[in-house]
């Protein structure tokens, strides 16, 4: 190689626009912030908490729950919220260390689960007669499926 072809050529290994010793020392702050999390979570365990009791069924308490859980899930409210919390989570991670970060981020998604059940409950006394007879007609569809099957598996005809 001639001295041109060693100045026209260039090896690169790391990425462009990457900070030296970053990375180190976001190691060591985690670590750090983790280990303090686990020495607060020593000295203060979490407290007992009473799950709070669910409005009777129907309800008009009850009634406002669902349709509030309905429309947010309806709006893509409860997604957004979720998106903003895993978002926040890779911020934090480095502020405030991965295990407290993650702890933000399972609250977060407990609350969305929390609404997706709750918006899958029945309303009321209509709801819950047209869900039973929804699921009556799909257990049937799945059976009435499943004895074509196993006919066309033998070789008999289709037979209801």
């Amino acid at each position: 190689m001639t001295e041109q072809d060693v100045d026209d050529f260039l090896e690169h290994y790391g990425v462009l626009g990457m900070k030296w010793g970053v990375r180190k020392d976001n190691f060591v702050r985690n670590r750090a912030l983790n280990k303090a999390s686990r020495a607060k979570d020593k000295v203060t365990p979490p407290r007992y908490k009473a799950p709070t009791p669910k409005p009777p069924l129907f309800s008009k308490e009850a009634k406002r729950s669902i349709d509030k859980a309905r429309k947010n899930i309806k709006t893509g409210k409860t997604d957004h919220d979720y998106k903003i919390a895993k978002f926040e989570y890779k911020k934090n991670k480095i502020k405030i260390g991965s295990r407290e970060a993650r702890k933000i981020l399972s609250k977060a998604k407990m609350k969305r689960y929390t609404e997706i059940d709750t918006a899958n409950q029945v309303r009321d006394g209509g709801e819950a007669v047209t869900k039973f007879f929804n699921d009556l007609a799909y257990e049937l569809r799945e059976q009435s499926n499943e004895r074509a099957r196993v006919n066309a598996r033998a070789g008999r005809p289709f037979s209801r």
